[in-house]
């Protein structure tokens, strides 16, 4: 037998916030053609192909500087690994090596430089810059809801400025130091994505905080959801739907199969849209909240009724 709660919709006001989406799932404000700028991607893949030349020609195989620079690099392609999951709107956890890598980060430390170096406290505070992004990449995957709303909840970082620890860098590597000049293209691949990190954020910004949606009056159920508009959707456009149902943040798919227009009323259309692959879960979610509410409405109902007869 059919779930007849499935079919039941009833009139609600929830936080809900949703936006049109591609074929796949994925957020229209949120691809890499927004968030890096072809001539910032072919930037990076300069700076990637000279820093590798640069690695591998410039340093004996047992200079420790070699060790940490590549170490420093290492860990810039693993943030941005992480990063460039988020920005496909992928879930890096469901990655095969996504632990693998997780464990082998971990067991990096810092770099040991000496302090009577001028660079030495430059490579420390690189390095912690560095682990802060990745840190804030982890900390968002793993709090993410369903692996797609993912949370940033930590002020933006400004780039890192190496003239924060020295002021000649930039002479150095024109004088052709070596060790200042790799220093110098690292840290001109860090800033880039580092740029690319704060577009993400701002992007997800809209999403990423339920007390920043708004209250929607919408007639819901398991099935689907309608709502009144003034604004113009295209029909059978697939969106995702982010909505608070009292303690519950609901992450769904779903299609615009109603468009019709209203009249005598001061919305201009009813829009219907229908949920996209609902899990069990969420399903049961939805269809418990309506019966609270329809139970709390009815005793509301009830005691104003005595009321009135007083």
């Amino acid at each position: 037998m059919a779930n007849v709660r499935r079919f039941f919709r009833y009139d609600v006001t929830i936080p809900l916030y949703f936006e049109t989406v591609d074929v796949q799932g994925r957020h229209l404000r949120v691809n890499r053609d927004k968030l890096i700028k072809r001539q910032e991607a072919f930037h990076l893949e300069e700076l990637d192909s000279e820093i590798k030349e640069l690695l591998s020609e410039a340093f004996s195989p047992e200079s420790d500087a070699l060790r940490i620079f590549h170490m420093l690099n290492h860990r810039i392609d693993y943030m941005v690994w992480l990063l460039d999951d988020i920005i496909e709107g992928h879930d890096p956890r469901l990655r095969h090596d996504y632990k693998f890598r997780l464990r082998e980060d971990r067991k990096i430390s810092p770099p040991e430089v000496s302090n009577v170096s001028r660079v030495g406290p430059l490579i420390e505070g690189f390095y912690l810059q560095i682990s802060d992004h990745i840190h804030e990449l982890i900390e968002s995957i793993q709090n993410s809801i369903d692996g797609k709303i993912f949370l940033f909840p930590r002020k933006t970082k400004p780039n890192f400025d190496e003239s924060d620890y020295v002021s000649n860098l930039r002479a150095l590597s024109d004088r052709g130091i070596l060790p200042a000049k790799v220093l110098e293209l690292l840290i001109q691949k860090l800033n880039a994505y580092e740029t690319v990190f704060a577009r993400l954020k701002e992007a997800y910004h809209s999403i990423s905080d339920p007390s920043s949606w708004p209250d929607m009056d919408v007639n819901i159920s398991a099935g689907g959801f309608s709502f009144n508009t003034n604004e113009t959707f295209e029909k059978f456009a697939h969106m995702n739907v982010f909505m608070q149902l009292d303690d519950n943040i609901l992450v769904c798919r779903g299609k615009i199969v109603l468009n019709k227009a209203l009249k005598n009323s001061e919305f201009a259309y009813k829009i219907g849209v229908e949920f996209e692959f609902l899990s069990r879960e969420h399903a049961e979610i939805i269809t418990l909240f309506e019966q609270r509410r329809e139970l709390k409405d009815a005793m509301r109902l009830v005691s104003e009724q005595k009321l009135a007869l007083l």
